[in-house]
Formats: structure tokens, C-alpha cells, sequence
């Protein structure tokens, strides 16, 4: 093979292993349930919606790197062809997740359904709507003029928004409000200060959009109405107090779990999976009894030994990307899985560090041990830079006992994915592969 060839071949491989969420249907996806437990996350969360009477909210959750994402969009389709309108979105394209609290929440909501009625032709009746948007222009901005405020809006959109059709004003104040809250620090302190003391009226102004809209939404044919909520496990983990070891991740999913839940349609979020390793894991699903958890793929055993059905569903995964019998040699894709720990992303990621570095070398194939070994030593100086010092011994601790007690330090560990959680008919946990090879833990780790 030419070395032009070669390097066409890795160029176009390297453009499949990209890290973005597969879409329902993708021929590139592979079910990895049967390594994960067995359990099919999506057929359970559709079922409790089909069980439900009325609207529930549902947690899901699974470390970051999962397969939360694609499952997620596969539960997605599948509610649709089942006949269910379904809002989908991911919280960080709406809302700044370093710094956010639960009214930033609801406010992306209402901005999202309003949307969503407006895609659907969802007629809301216009007296309704604006008496909404009335509602929180006076609380958020003072403004008690209807001709005065819609002048201004009128204004602002003319400016900064090229829209093929008029927008109705209850879109244009949403817009406005989400926009600050998201871009500007100050006025987004003022809105919530305005918010806050407002969210019982907050969340009536929601539940009678979406009350007007359901008749209507059931007209088009569709049995309800539920609203899929992405990346809010990604909300920032951060210690508000340390006597009491409140978390970001408390304020919004265990101090306001009564508003989150208070909306008249079917939820499901997205949470950290640290929060089921807290303190406080009974005040959660006290608060959210429907909940699931999507493991890791099981790379290796709770004894240590090599799981071959989790290796053989990540070589599926390779497999299904890349033309693997000319671009690897043998044991390499395999190695890569057992590196991974079972985390899709990081599995991907070491795929395509091997081609990059196949690329430096000169485009050779096929990619031998060398390499993948020296991206595996690039992804362990990755998780070397964010492992403090006092952790080492508990992460040591954590590889002997294979379990992870629920205290503030092991929640930031599970976090940042030092801690990967498995499931063998019983929940354990592990260390990242990454993390093992580091000297300071294995130094740790032979006196322990």
C-alpha cells in the first residue's frame, strides 16, 4: 500500500471517531446493555412514561463518557414513534453550567416549549400568552406598559435578529431573559434576585402554557407530552459550604427537587452520578423514586479477570467506524478497549490518538502496540493533571475494596471519572486504568 493511501485511509478514519452523540437509527451504534448489566435504560424510562397516569419525573444518570447522550436520543425516537411529542434538548446550550441554579433551569424550559408549541403549530389562545409574557416583563424588567415594552423588543429584535417571520412577544421577552442570563454575570444576579421569590407564580405561568397546549397537542394525535433534559450531569461540581458540605449539585436537584418536579409534563433530567455516592443519595431518590443509572461497560471483571463480552461490544464499536483489520494490528483494539476502562469517550478518544500519532509517524498501517501504547500514556498524563495529592490513597483504597464510600472526596473522584461505577448484578466501583498507571498511585498502592 502507498504511503498516499495509507494517509487517505487514516485521514478518513480519524474523521470517524469523533465524539459526538449517535442519532437513533445510526448504523454506528451498538447496544452494549448485556456489558453494563443487562438492563436496557431506554425501554425502562419509555415504560414508566406508557405505566404513568399521569406526568412524572424521571432521573437518569451514568458518568460523563458514557453513552448517556446517544441513549437518550434513541429514547427520543422511540417515544416519537410511539406517538409522544417530545422536547428534547441539552441544558448547555441554554444555560451556563459553571454557574447555574434552578430558576436558569426553568427559565430555559418555558423558552424551550414555547418553541417546541410554535414548531408544532400548537395554537396557544393569544390573551394567554402575552398575559405570560406581561407577567414576566413586570417582574424581571418593571416594565407594567404592553405598547412600551413590545416597542422595545420590537426595537432589539430589529437589531439583532434577522427572522423569517414575525416573532410573538412572549418568544422575544423569553429570548431576551435566557440570553442575559446566559451571557452577562450582572444581569443575570438581577434576575435571579427577581426570580427567586416569584417561582411559585414562576412555575403557574409554566403549568398554564402547558395546560393550554396539551388539548391540542392531543388533537395532533399525540398521546402527551415529555420534555428530555441533556447535560445536566455536566452542571459544575463545586463545595458552597464547607461545614456542611452542600454542593452546586445540591442546591439545584436536592434543595428545589419540589419545582423541578412540579411541572404538568413528563420530566426526565439528567444528574451527576456522584450525587448517588452523597451523603444526602436518600434525599435524592426520596425525592425522585424513578431514577436509573447507566454503567459503565464492563472491561474486566469485579475479580480482575477480562470481561470478554464488554471488550468484544467496544471492538464492535471500533469496528463499526473503521476498517479495523487493515488500520490495526491484532490485540491492539482490544488493548485500547481494556485501557478505556469501559468509558466510551475515552475509548474513541485513544482510537483516534492512535491515528493521529500513525499520521506524525509517516501514515504507516497498520497501528502497532507502540503506538497505542503511547496513547494510552497521553490519556494517563490527562488524568494525572487533575488528581490531588490526598486522593491517591483513598483511590487505593478504592481499587482493593472495589467500593466507593459516599462522602464529599469520592462525589468529586466519581465526578471526574477517577472512579468509574460497573454493575454485576451488585453496583462496584473501580479505578480508572489511567489513574493506575500513574507513579504516585502505584506507589500508594504497593504499601497500602
Amino acid at each position: 500500500m502507498s504511503n498516499a493511501s495509507c494517509a487517505a485511509d487514516l485521514k478518513a478514519a480519524y474523521n470517524e471517531v469523533k465524539l459526538d452523540p449517535l442519532m437513533s437509527g445510526d448504523p454506528r451504534y451498538v447496544d452494549c446493555s448485556s456489558a453494563r448489566g443487562g438492563e436496557d435504560v431506554v425501554k425502562l424510562l419509555c415504560t414508566r412514561i406508557e405505566n404513568s397516569p399521569r406526568p412524572m419525573a424521571q432521573l437518569i444518570s451514568g458518568h460523563r463518557g458514557c453513552g448517556k447522550s446517544t441513549e437518550l436520543l434513541r429514547l427520543v425516537d422511540d417515544l416519537k414513534r410511539k406517538n409522544y411529542m417530545v422536547v428534547y434538548f441539552a441544558a448547555d446550550e441554554d444555560i451556563d453550567v459553571g454557574d447555574l441554579v434552578y430558576t436558569d433551569l426553568l427559565m430555559a424550559i418555558i423558552k424551550r416549549l414555547e418553541r417546541a408549541f410554535a414548531d408544532e403549530d400548537i395554537q396557544i389562545d393569544p390573551r394567554l400568552s402575552n398575559a405570560v409574557a406581561m407577567w414576566f416583563a413586570e417582574v424581571v424588567y418593571g416594565w407594567k406598559d404592553e405598547r412600551e415594552f413590545s416597542a422595545t423588543l420590537q426595537t432589539e429584535f430589529e437589531l439583532g435578529v434577522s427572522a423569517p417571520i414575525p416573532l410573538p412577544i412572549l418568544s422575544k421577552i423569553l429570548a431576551r431573559i435566557t440570553g442575559q442570563i446566559k451571557t452577562g454575570q450582572n444581569i443575570r444576579r438581577e434576575v435571579r434576585l427577581k426570580l427567586d421569590p416569584q417561582v411559585y407564580q414562576f412555575i403557574e405561568r409554566v403549568n398554564e402554557l402547558i395546560q393550554a397546549a396539551i388539548p391540542k397537542i392531543r388533537e395532533k394525535g399525540y398521546r402527551d407530552l415529555v420534555l428530555v433534559i441533556d447535560n445536566l450531569d455536566r452542571i459544575v461540581f463545586r463545595v458552597l459550604d464547607d461545614k456542611t458540605g452542600r454542593t452546586t449539585h445540591d442546591a439545584l436537584f436536592l434543595e428545589h427537587a419540589e419545582q423541578l418536579k412540579s411541572l404538568d409534563l413528563h420530566m426526565i433530567y439528567t444528574v451527576p452520578i456522584s450525587m448517588f455516592y452523597s451523603l444526602k443519595a436518600t434525599g435524592l431518590t426520596g425525592a425522585f423514586p424513578d431514577y436509573s443509572i447507566l454503567p459503565m461497560i464492563k472491561v474486566k471483571e469485579e475479580d480482575g479477570n477480562p470481561c470478554s463480552e464488554g471488550i468484544d461490544r467496544l471492538y464492535e464499536v471500533a469496528k463499526r467506524r473503521l476498517d479495523i483489520e487493515r488500520i490495526y494490528a491484532d490485540g491492539v483494539v482490544e488493548f485500547l478497549a481494556d485501557k478505556s476502562g469501559g468509558m466510551l469517550r475515552d475509548f474513541i478518544r485513544l482510537l483516534g490518538y492512535t491515528i493521529e500519532l500513525a499520521q506524525v509517524r509517516g501514515g504507516g498501517v497498520p497501528i502497532t502496540m507502540d503506538l497505542a501504547e503511547q496513547a494510552f500514556r497521553r490519556l494517563v498524563n490527562e488524568y494525572g493533571r487533575m488528581v490531588p495529592d490526598e486522593y491517591y490513597k483513598l483511590l487505593a483504597q478504592v481499587a482493593r475494596n472495589k467500593r466507593a464510600p459516599n462522602d464529599e472526596k469520592h462525589q468529586a473522584m466519581l465526578y471526574n471519572l477517577s472512579i468509574l461505577e460497573y454493575m454485576n448484578g451488585n453496583r462496584w466501583c473501580d479505578v480508572h486504568p489511567a489513574i493506575r498507571e500513574l507513579p504516585e498511585f502505584k506507589d500508594i498502592f504497593r504499601r497500602e
